[in-house]
């Protein structure tokens, strides 16, 4: 068998944004929404443009943009809210944005970007509430010095649905944004379990299916939405062992194939007896070790 290489991997900052209650305004809107929808899109692309933002993919209202520089994600996720709060909206109703920012080392592949650290962007960004930017450590560390026209609010540590270690969340404000939300949404406060899962966010037509074999003959299909797998019942495969983290791993799909990502397990994931440790794409005929399980990953062809 060939072994897979490890994937080239860079350090960025990653933006995640989406609209807040998308699924309540759709309704309200009707055939106003798709309206509301172009608007959004055009206002933050001119951020991300203004910015040097390289968009990643967008899936419905949402946005995962990658920046070479710290600076430029937190200016552009300001000049995005600055100028969603300022836009006309269709319906008479504001449109709030919920942005998080992260930087951290990913790994490139086939034009998308993967990695624990883009689970971790992710989920800051389901902690936000709309016209909120928050950002983690890692950010606010990244700063030489703290730019003097930002407001920097340190929210606490915070424990985030998919990730080994509590993360502590700060939120960044300049003038022209909201002044005041209500508590973010985390795995310590009310209601945290509404955090969105990671998925991909590309089109079903541009993925390959594949399917895990498991020791006794049960396959499990993989699409476009990927999976989960760890011990807890809100995983898409969930493993009664002892030697598994509570959310272990995850499969994610691309154009290219699928890639699995440790979510830094405390007992590890192997595949073909080599311990993962960044993002590594799977091929046909990949064993994985979760716990005490061993899977067969199958795409023929």
């Amino acid at each position: 068998m060939t072994r897979v290489t490890e994937l080239s991997q860079q350090r960025l900052a990653m933006l995640f944004s989406d609209i807040e209650g998308s699924t309540l305004h759709a309704n309200r809107l009707k055939d106003q929404w798709k309206d509301v929808l172009r608007l959004h899109r055009e206002t933050c692309r001119r951020a991300w443009k203004d910015h040097r933002g390289h968009e990643v993919d967008t899936a419905g209202d949402g946005f995962f943009v990658v920046f070479p520089t710290v600076r430029d994600a937190v200016a552009a996720a300001i000049q995005a809210q600055r100028d969603l709060a300022a836009a006309d909206w269709p319906g008479g109703r504001p449109i709030r944005s919920r942005t998080g920012v992260h930087v951290g080392v990913v790994s490139s592949y086939d034009g998308s970007f993967v990695g624990y650290d883009v689970h971790r962007a992710a989920r800051i960004m389901g902690t936000a509430n709309g016209g909120q930017v928050v950002v983690s450590q890692a950010v606010i560390e990244d700063f030489e010095t703290r730019p003097e026209d930002l407001e920097i609010t340190d929210l606490g540590t915070h424990p985030l649905k998919d990730l080994a270690e509590e993360e502590r969340l700060f939120q960044v404000r300049a003038e022209g944004m909201l002044r005041s939300f209500p508590r973010i949404k985390s795995l310590g406060t009310s209601g945290a379990a509404a955090a969105a899962v990671a998925r991909t966010l590309y089109r079903p037509a541009d993925v390959s299916a594949a399917e895990l074999v498991m020791e006794d003959g049960r396959t499990l299909t993989l699409n476009e939405n990927g999976l989960r797998i760890g011990r807890m019942p809100d995983n898409d495969l969930v493993l009664n062992d002892n030697l598994v983290s509570r959310h272990h791993c995850a499969i994610t799909g691309t154009p290219a194939g699928f890639v699995l990502t440790d979510l830094q397990s405390t007992h590890g994931t192997t595949v073909n007896d080599e311990r993962v440790t960044v993002a590594r794409p799977l091929a046909d005929g990949d064993e994985l070790v979760i716990g005490a399980t061993r899977i067969r990953f199958s795409q023929p062809g």
